[in-house]
């Protein structure tokens, strides 16, 4: 990384020499990689340089140097760096939710009477309706708005002014036009939002009431056995091992292993706490997984000693990351060598335990799914067998 020549700078005056001496210490201690510990010392460099360290810098300059000369700069590490230290005035518009503001701007596009009733259900969906309740983040109604947007839009080009013209015929005709999970999909989302609707009082009744949609018995996915063997042989490092291991051995999902938190790995108890809203599952470590769960740790522990993140897992990115944000979505690509996805193997390992034992109290416990998945599993492995079970 070639570094900003210093005669094209103002002099550094002695608190910002300290600030970016008190910048080193931190990069060194943390001991972050070469290149993002070059693009934030240029950053702050060039920030104290023509601004000064006397006084807190405003986020949205940083931002605009950052925008001008990407590939050079950083600003996010930058910004936190700053914010720890009191020397940061934060921008608030920047720092809004990307999904809100997508939303938002999704919502703007739409007939004024219609936009107005789905503002109400994403606030009660959010938890600020009548009753409260658990809201759910703007990022999870992002994904119900990827289901009814183009129903949306159908609608409105049929000359729809508004939801309380939506009659059940038209919510069966929705779901008609998918089949399967997708168009169970439909159902859940516009269930949802006719129920919030109904319980803000914008409309008076519900056109998903009563209606109800049959379950889907697809059998899941078999993978060959020679390469499911070698998943494993795959693995490049001890993170990549031990969420292999997570995922064929326990079936966790990509969301249960982001929000594992390194207090719920207890090793001295062979046991790891997962976390699920409103509940909570707990595995029991067998000796592959014991020997991958340490080897991460001792890992974890000689790159980043001194990190404050809480996350069992975490990468180079979050290990320095204040927010202690958790790893993002894109580590599941570890398992495009192997030519199996991570819900094909997820569900291939509770398809072998169904095989296996035609319990489905035991894949509850085992899994920690729900009574209606365990039962889908079980009537794909033993469909002979389903009508004696207890229901």
């Amino acid at each position: 990384m070639v570094e900003l020549a210093r005669h094209d700078l103002p002099t550094l005056t002695d608190s910002a020499v300290r600030l970016l001496a008190d910048l080193d210490s931190v990069m060194k201690q943390e001991m972050w990689s070469t290149v993002p510990a070059n693009k934030t010392r240029n950053t702050l460099t060039v920030l104290v340089s023509w601004l000064g360290a006397d006084a807190p810098l405003l986020e949205s300059d940083i931002r605009a140097l950052v925008d001008n000369r990407s590939l050079k700069f950083s600003g996010r590490r930058v910004t936190q760096f700053l914010e720890a230290r009191g020397l940061l005035i934060p921008d608030a518009e920047f720092r809004r939710d990307a999904y809100q503001k997508r939303l938002e701007a999704e919502l703007a596009a739409l007939p004024a009477t219609i936009a107005q009733e789905l503002s109400v259900w994403i606030r009660a969906v959010r938890g600020e309706g009548k009753w409260e309740h658990t809201g759910r983040t703007y990022r999870s109604i992002a994904r119900y708005w990827h289901v009814l947007d183009p129903i949306l839009k159908g609608w409105i080009a049929d000359g729809i002014e508004t939801l309380r013209e939506i009659t059940q015929d038209d919510v069966k005709r929705a779901i008609a036009t998918r089949k399967g999970t997708p168009a169970r999909s439909i159902h859940i989302v516009l269930r949802n939002v006719f129920r919030a609707l109904r319980q803000e009082s914008v409309i008076f009744r519900d056109p998903t009431r009563g209606l109800v949609f049959a379950g889907i018995h697809k059998t899941p996915p078999s993978v060959p056995s020679d390469r499911l063997a070698g998943v494993l042989s795959h693995a490049q490092n001890d993170f990549q091992r031990f969420v292999m291991v997570l995922v064929c051995v326990h079936a966790l999902s990509g969301t249960d292993m982001r929000h594992l938190l390194l207090a719920d790995l207890d090793l001295s108890r062979e046991r790891l706490i997962v976390r699920r809203p409103g509940k909570r599952h707990i595995i029991y470590l067998d000796e592959l997984t014991y020997r991958c769960a340490s080897a991460w740790l001792r890992e974890r522990h000689r790159r980043w000693p001194v990190t404050t993140n809480p996350h069992l897992l975490i990468n180079r990115w979050t290990a320095v990351d204040t927010t202690h944000s958790p790893i993002g979505t894109t580590f599941t690509n570890i398992f495009r060598p192997t030519g199996l996805t991570m819900p094909t193997l997820r569900q291939d390992r509770i398809r072998d335990e169904a095989f296996e034992v035609d319990d489905p109290l035991h894949l509850m416990r085992l899994f920690g799914i729900s009574s209606q998945t365990a039962m889908r599993y079980i009537t794909a492995a033993h469909p002979e067998r389903t009508a004696k079970l207890p229901r």
